[in-house]
């Protein structure tokens, strides 16, 4: 049965709230185990440091979530969730000193892939619905030329690269999206994925 945005909503504040749960709880644990080592043996306490970020930007997905009203909004919040979501896996795995676990998939593709797309059109239109948001997401119109879209990614990666930030990673869910609207695009054209001209 096809799930309505409000259902979808609340399964995604609902995962999002416990992984909000999961930063905090992995952040006290870092501080007990500063308190109980030196804070020099294992970087603990940078480690709390990068949960209470993980935290906060958890938090703001949360946010996020209680204002989108639309699909591909919600299925846009939950692609950043993921993205977090290894970030706290990598760093809890380090903390902890056990093997990463692979990230539980939650089944959110199955409910944004369902029924009619954003605006009432059928499902078999995705491919013209995939180039709008990849053209919306890079800030180009549909009719850019492929050189325009290479020169606009890089342009925008160089930008975001936390490199050119003062180590600031705040931007990397925003990278992730162009990455992603950078690879439909390239299949779009016609692009050989390792040489990068016309295959």
């Amino acid at each position: 049965m096809e799930r309505t945005p409000e259902e979808i909503r609340r399964e995604l504040a609902g995962h999002i709230g416990r992984m909000v749960c999961r930063c905090q709880e992995s952040s006290w644990f870092s501080i007990e185990r500063s308190l109980e080592l030196d804070w020099a043996v294992g970087g603990f306490g940078e480690m709390e440091e990068r949960f209470a970020e993980l935290d906060r930007l958890f938090s703001g997905l949360l946010e996020e979530v209680a204002r989108e009203t639309s699909r591909a909004g919600l299925a846009k919040i939950a692609r950043k969730s993921e993205f977090l979501e290894d970030r706290f896996e990598e760093l809890d795995s380090l903390m902890r000193n056990r093997p990463r676990r692979k990230r539980a998939a939650f089944p959110w593709e199955k409910f944004f892939r369902m029924g009619m797309g954003e605006e009432g059109q059928a499902p078999g239109t995705g491919r013209e619905e995939r180039l709008r948001a990849a053209c919306r997401a890079l800030g180009l119109p549909e009719s850019s030329l492929w050189d325009e879209i290479r020169k606009k990614v890089r342009s925008l990666l160089k930008e975001m690269h936390p490199d050119m930030r003062s180590g600031d990673r705040s931007q990397e869910g925003r990278m992730r999206e162009i990455l992603e609207a950078y690879s439909f695009l390239k299949e779009y054209h016609g692009m050989d994925r390792q040489t990068g001209k016309k295959a």
